[in-house]
């Protein structure tokens, strides 16, 4: 039985990044400890991990209780019925605004997915990339300009993504978003969700929970700098 709750996460990876950002807004006391994954051997296929969660991914979840869950967005519900104050979820006799915010979440992982292409460019570099791995990025390229479109409309509509107040569904979704903005996107051409990613920056949950050694400026190699090339010359 652990004696206290731990987070086990990967720096920078979104699915841990939204546990953390709800365990702060939860104000819940927890033990952070990074797992190391970029070199041999990786540290998520220890023996002692897998034993948390045999398919050797992060997050995990340990309670005081020695209650472990894995899976980020099963996490932020699990959260949420366990510790309910603070609330990020709209009450029952908002369906509506509980729906969308439920839906939000879940959609997050969506753009998560139509993004995940364009890492092969990350890991080999441009001249690298075979015929078919071309077409999966440059269909990539042209999903997330359609996906940041639907988020953008959204954005207009409420303070944060699914309601005027800050939701699990911001948990799920702002990570991707600034996820890909470390790898180069520009929120230029759609104005409510660069405020809104503006405005959510700036919440203690985020700053605390920003990865280790980020900044806000975007990162060399610019992925969608290089998408956009490989389109041109395809």
């Amino acid at each position: 039985m652990s004696a206290q709750r731990t987070v086990y996460f990967v720096n920078g990876s979104i699915s841990s990044w939204r546990v953390l950002m709800a365990a702060h807004e939860k104000g819940l006391a927890f033990e952070a400890r990074r797992l190391r994954v970029m070199r041999e051997p990786r540290e998520t296929r220890t023996p002692e991990f897998l034993a948390l969660n045999p398919r050797g991914q992060a997050p995990v979840l340990v309670e005081p209780d020695g209650t472990a869950m894995n899976e980020s967005l099963a996490i932020l519900t699990y959260l949420e019925q366990r510790y309910p104050d603070p609330p990020l979820l709209p009450p029952l006799a908002e369906p509506g605004a509980l729906a969308r915010a439920l839906a939000f979440a879940q959609e997050s992982e969506a753009t998560a997915c139509v993004y995940d292409p364009l890492e092969s460019l990350f890991e080999a570099g441009p001249e690298a990339v075979s015929r078919d791995r071309r077409a999966a990025i440059l269909g990539a390229l042209s999903g997330v300009e359609r996906e940041l479109a639907l988020w953008d409309a959204r954005a207009q509509k409420t303070r944060f993504i699914a309601s005027d107040a800050f939701t699990l569904a911001d948990c799920a979704f702002y990570p991707v978003l600034a996820y890909m903005q470390r790898r180069g996107l520009s929120l230029a051409g759609h104005p409510a969700l660069d405020a809104y990613e503006r405005r959510v920056r700036g919440r203690p949950s985020a700053v605390a929970s920003y990865p280790e050694g980020w900044s806000h400026d975007r990162a060399r190699p610019d992925l969608f700098a290089q998408a956009r090339a490989l389109a041109a010359t395809t």
